[in-house]
């Protein structure tokens, strides 16, 4: 999501892997950034509870800010992925999910404990969700670019409602920085 968002809007500060040293490996180094923004402890996964809070402090003194929702709507989902300066948000979903789609072959985590599944909608219309799910692109070694997947909007939201935190999304969004002329160009 980071790197899409920079993609699109280069004065974006956050650039994982940007700062590795010469000898260091760029993927690498972004690997270990990523998991220290998302609180990332082995055996216990992502802790993203306080992910807006740890990129917020990444974005102070800028334009950029991160937001995180819960009980969010299929309206405001929309208004996000309307937004031009937004970034595609990122969703958690029920893990019974994982039971919806063929492809996977779940096994039961450390403890017991399943995999949250955290999806990247792409757009909502005549009744379905067009989504990316970063698991299957990641377990697809065939393709290099993302596989969008489709549910029922009914099915999305169940299961985006019955989710640890119910219909959280967190999204990132941002006014282009402008020159100090420009604002003097419109002001005449």
């Amino acid at each position: 999501m980071l790197a899409d968002y920079r993609n699109f809007h280069p004065d974006f500060p956050i650039n994982p892997g940007e700062d590795a040293d010469d000898d260091e490996n760029p993927k690498k180094a972004a690997k270990d950034e990523l998991k220290i923004l998302a609180g990332h402890r082995s055996r216990f996964g992502g802790n993203f509870s306080q992910l807006e809070a740890r990129l917020n402090g990444r974005l102070d003194d800028t334009s950029f800010e991160a937001y995180a929702a819960t009980q969010m709507d299929l309206d405001g989902l929309g208004e996000i992925l309307d937004t031009e300066t937004a970034s595609l948000p990122l969703v958690e979903l029920d893990p019974a999910y994982f039971d919806k789609i063929d492809e996977y072959n779940v096994q039961a985590g450390q403890y017991g404990a399943s995999e949250t599944p955290i999806l990247i909608p792409i757009q909502v219309e005549d009744d379905i969700v067009i989504y990316w799910d970063p698991l299957a692109d990641y377990y697809d070694n065939e393709n290099e670019d993302p596989v969008e997947m489709t549910l029922s909007e009914t099915t999305f939201l169940r299961l985006w409602s019955r989710a640890a935190r119910a219909r959280w999304t967190l999204w990132l969004d941002g006014q282009e920085q402008k020159k100090m002329a420009e604002f003097m160009e419109t002001d005449q």
